[in-house]
């Protein structure tokens, strides 16, 4: 029996369910076998599934064109109409930063946040905010499209962290900001394919004082001028500009590390592709002590569930669905290939390498 994935968005009555449906905490919602009718397909939407296996035979008999989760995703009006947004958004923040740096314009906390804002509401629906941004790799822009995904997951960390209201904003800011810097720096260099020379290494090393210099006298919250200054220092003391270590580097900074170094290693690049997220998840683990773990651990563990549900390609060229994550080893989660429960934790030459 032939079997492929499709967005939930895509399903139509009549097709069978080729496996079991489990929600986010891994209980059973729909049997394999299921036919789909409008109150099933009601039910999967009710409990936030975004992804199906379905027979092959039940697609081609509804003449429904099979394409992975994200091409699937791509095609929703959600979709557009939230890229749309974060194109606009984007465009806006260039606008913004660049008359920040070039003629002196104060910040326009209001506008900068509505254009996030508006971003976030044309994702209503309820898509992950991180599916939706993984569609939107391939921009290969290291300062304007970089510093929105950053505001985007600043955001979202701020819900998982349950902050208030006004420090909600001013994280989303520090992410909008953090990068500012990178505008006085040539973009030969910031968009440069190959390896940096050392010279061209240390003008980028410039750009958090760069960064901290333009916003060091502007009305805004201290957090945010923090925040650009101090987003690659680290707790052990290997960053930079400064080497400060531990409860030297501000709280708001920390978070924006974590979420710049998240979409930098998970976002396309002139020079590679994006990484995938279980690989980038696994990059953080063995970096534990660079990063302040009250943060980075709630960060990995809401983004390994995240993707509990989805389909992956596994190193061994096998293909199964995660459903479930181990809480000692984010990057290694239990998989389910046909019949067969595969332990990622225990079986130490396998991982993910590709969400499907």
């Amino acid at each position: 029996m032939e079997t492929k994935k499709i967005y939930v968005g895509s399903a139509q009555c009549g097709m069978k369910l080729a496996s079991d449906v489990y929600d986010a905490s891994s209980r059973l919602i729909v049997k394999a076998g299921t036919v789909l009718d409008d109150t099933i397909i009601n039910k999967l939407n009710i409990y936030s599934v975004y992804s199906i296996n379905v027979v092959v035979d039940a697609i081609k008999e509804e003449k429904v064109e099979y394409k992975n989760y994200y091409e699937r995703l791509k095609e929703t009006e959600e979709f557009k109409g939230f890229k749309a947004k974060f194109e606009e958004s984007v465009d806006g923040l260039r606008s913004s930063l660049n008359a920040m740096v070039t003629k002196n314009v104060m910040v326009d906390e209001d506008k900068m946040l509505n254009d996030v804002k508006s971003v976030i509401e044309a994702n209503k629906k309820g898509s992950s905010m991180l599916d939706m941004l993984n569609c939107m790799q391939g921009y290969d822009d290291l300062t304007y499209v970089h510093s929105m995904n950053v505001a985007l997951i600043s955001n979202v960390m701020a819900g998982w962290l349950g902050m208030s209201e006004e420090d909600t904003k001013i994280l989303t800011l520090a992410g909008l900001l953090h990068d500012i810097g990178k505008v006085r720096i040539p973009v030969e260099i910031v968009s440069k394919p190959g390896k940096l020379t050392d010279e061209e290494y240390a003008i980028i090393k410039s750009h958090p004082q760069l960064g901290y210099d333009i916003l060091k006298d502007m009305h805004i919250d201290e957090r945010i001028k923090k925040a650009a200054l101090m987003h690659h220092e680290r707790c052990d003391g290997r960053g930079y500009p400064n080497k400060l270590k531990g409860d030297e580097i501000d709280d708001f900074a920390k978070i924006i590390a974590i979420a710049d170094v998240y979409d930098a290693m998970t976002a396309d690049r002139c020079y590679r592709k994006g990484m995938c997220p279980y690989t980038v998840i696994g990059h953080f683990e063995s970096e534990k002590s660079v990063y302040d773990v009250r943060y980075l651990m709630a960060f990995l563990e809401r983004i390994a569930n995240t993707y509990v549900s989805n389909e992956a390609l596994l190193s061994n060229g096998q293909q199964g669905k995660i459903i479930l994550i181990n809480k000692f080893k984010l990057s290694k989660p239990i998989v389910m290939v046909g019949n067969e429960i595969y332990d990622l934790s225990v079986m130490k030459d396998l991982e993910v390498e590709r969400l499907l």
